[in-house]
């Protein structure tokens, strides 16, 4: 039987998702069942949301938000930008020239200009690599096919180099693979990745492995959001998956 119903809406940049929900909707649980696994996991098949929920205090001007992932995220400053977009194009919020975000205690200010860019970091040599962000990056320049046909290929290659930095970044004439700790092809544009690129090579654009181009324009990258859906999920007790389900 349903016994609960949770609101959302899906927006994603350069590829990478994130599932925005109103801190009300997840504020009562069903026992056994966490609302936050359940809305990473789902729709079953997928294991790239971040989850970001939100609290608006219209008294105090400022928006208190948590930020979820099953894995690290990539990305927190474009990912809260486009989150205050969305909530501006969705008119939950009016335009204003600052934006007041609280997250894990911190105060994080935006100016309403800068929402649709972002500076690339400093970047750093770092003992045969580099230092971007407090992130240790490899960097590996092959003529390795970079095409989703080729996956088996590329997957073996990057078992066989026993990378032990934040990210492995394999190289091909523009073209660009980024690879965390633990293994995983990461499908989207990671900022660390892109300030190194841009500072080893000196190039205004660069290609992902799903051919998604991220282009630079003095120090900076511009990107534009996409909704994806508006949801609903729904909590049925009779579910064997009390956490959501997802294929690794």
């Amino acid at each position: 039987m349903i016994s609960k119903v949770i609101n959302s809406y899906d927006i994603q940049v350069n590829g990478q998702l994130l599932r925005v929900v109103e801190a009300r909707e997840i504020s009562v649980e069903i026992k056994s069942y966490n609302n936050k696994l359940l809305l990473m996991n789902e729709p079953r098949g997928n294991k790239y949301v971040n989850l970001l929920v939100y609290q608006i205090d219209y008294n105090k001007n400022f928006i208190k938000v948590t930020l979820d992932s099953p894995d690290i995220i990539n990305n927190q400053e474009i990912l809260l930008k486009i989150f205050i977009n969305s909530l501006i194009d969705r008119k939950i919020i009016e335009e204003k020239e600052i934006y007041t975000l609280v997250l894990n205690d911190e105060t994080l200010e935006y100016a309403n200009d800068e929402l649709a860019q972002q500076t690339l970091f400093k970047v750093l040599q770092d003992k045969g690599g580099y230092k971007v962000n407090s992130k240790g990056l490899q960097l590996v320049e092959t003529d390795l096919n970079f095409e989703v046909n080729n996956l088996t290929e590329i997957k073996t290659f990057i078992e066989s180099i026993k990378h032990t930095q934040d990210y492995l970044v394999l190289y091909n004439a523009g073209k660009f693979i980024t690879v965390n700790k633990s293994n995983t092809i990461i499908p989207y544009p990671v900022l660390e990745v892109i300030s190194m690129l841009s500072e080893v090579y000196k190039k205004q654009r660069f290609t992902t492995l799903l051919d998604c181009n991220v282009e630079i324009h003095n120090n900076n990258i511009n990107y534009q959001y996409y909704l994806i859906s508006n949801s609903q999920f729904y909590i049925d007790d009779t579910d064997i998956y009390e956490s959501g389900f997802i294929i690794k």
